[in-house]
């Protein structure tokens, strides 16, 4: 199980991640989404150890992801969205040395590996300075899964790779959760959340903007169904039943209804001629792009605000000013009658 409680690392006043709340239990994949400069990578650098919170908590299976990294790392499998590995060795040499940091020696060990290298069609011989950046993320898949780890932190790992292997890996981390692992995957293609998460959380200049199960988003959302009737239906009880409609002929329509009331609307259309039905449901990214811009919205209304008293406060300045003016003449008059005139005082002194 992978845990974030309140946590905090700030770079500068909006660079960083801030205050970062969620959960993947135990059999569950995570989608972690956003766009470029998020916090994804910062968020995964600090589950691996590698950099300490500022704030909060961050604990594997109930270990501190920093004081506990070495021990984490024994049952974890991460695969970076960048992949540097020591370019001077061999691949089978490498293999063999990450075989032993493993502590891997018995004949099912090797049999996984083995699996692994076939099922990736990882080149293993020659030196790994002569392998293409899609090779090196393959062999990174090997090195990563091959001790069988029950927790997998993936940041952006099919980038680089060609469709069949994108397919290939995605079909692993699905049977990998069905064998109860624990995934957090972080990636920009919404199609492999779709594919293989039960859960997404969106990030957005560091701050969790969304946090909830992939059913109940595209639940919320209206779909779109391309309707062909062999007769022109009855659009009085569509629109009875709170469904919204474009005609594109006599016999052509798009129907909207939101997700959770497909079935009112297949009861309305039982009575109907239909020919050709066809769902043209959004895609993740569509509905992504929509929390976003609520988001977007939302702070363009508070820095809308923030602006106009900013305006304001000026021109209140302003209106304040000629009677501010008037009081300060009115108070050098006085202090000029109260205060003797210096030539005055000196002519004074001279005749003396």
């Amino acid at each position: 199980m992978i845990e974030l409680t309140d946590v905090t690392l700030k770079y500068s006043s909006t660079k960083g991640i801030f205050n970062l709340n969620f959960k993947v239990e135990k059999g569950e994949a995570f989608g972690y989404v956003g766009p470029d400069n998020a916090g994804k990578t910062t968020t995964i650098r600090m589950l691996m150890g590698l950099i300490r919170a500022g704030r909060g908590k961050a604990t594997i299976d109930g270990l501190n992801c920093f004081s506990r990294a070495s021990a984490i790392q024994k049952n974890l499998g991460y695969v970076p969205e960048d992949v540097v590995l020591f370019d001077n060795m061999r691949v089978k040499e490498y293999l063999n040395f990450i075989t032993q940091m493993r502590g891997m020696f018995g004949q099912k060990d090797a049999k996984l590996r083995d699996s692994l290298i076939e099922r990736f069609e990882v080149e293993t011989r020659g030196k790994i300075e002569n392998m293409s950046t899609s090779m090196k993320k393959r062999l990174a898949f090997v090195t990563a899964m091959m001790h069988d780890p029950q927790t997998l932190v993936l940041d952006e790992p099919t980038s680089g790779l060609d469709p069949l292997m994108q397919s290939r890996f995605l079909d692993l981390i699905l049977e990998e959760k069905r064998r109860g692992k624990t995934v957090l995957l972080s990636t920009h293609r919404f199609e492999e959340v779709e594919r293989t998460c039960d859960r997404v959380g969106v990030l957005k200049e560091g701050h969790l903007v969304e946090n909830m199960d992939i059913v109940s988003l595209r639940a919320e959302e209206t779909k779109a169904y391309l309707v062909k009737f062999s007769a022109p239906p009855n659009l009085e009880q569509i629109k009875k039943y709170g469904f919204g409609y474009l005609q594109f002929s006599q016999s052509d329509y798009e129907i909207f209804a939101p997700g959770d009331r497909i079935d009112v609307l297949m009861k309305v259309l039982s009575h109907e001629k239909v020919l050709v039905f066809n769902s043209k449901n959004q895609s993740l990214e569509e509905i992504f792009k929509k929390h976003y811009q609520k988001e977007i919205n939302h702070h363009e209304i508070k820095k809308e605000v923030k602006e106009k008293k900013l305006i304001e406060k000026p021109q209140e300045r302003m209106k304040e000013k000629p009677q501010e003016k008037r009081k300060l003449l009115a108070e050098k008059k006085t202090k000029t009658k109260a205060q003797p005139d210096q030539e005055e005082k000196v002519r004074e002194v001279t005749k003396a």
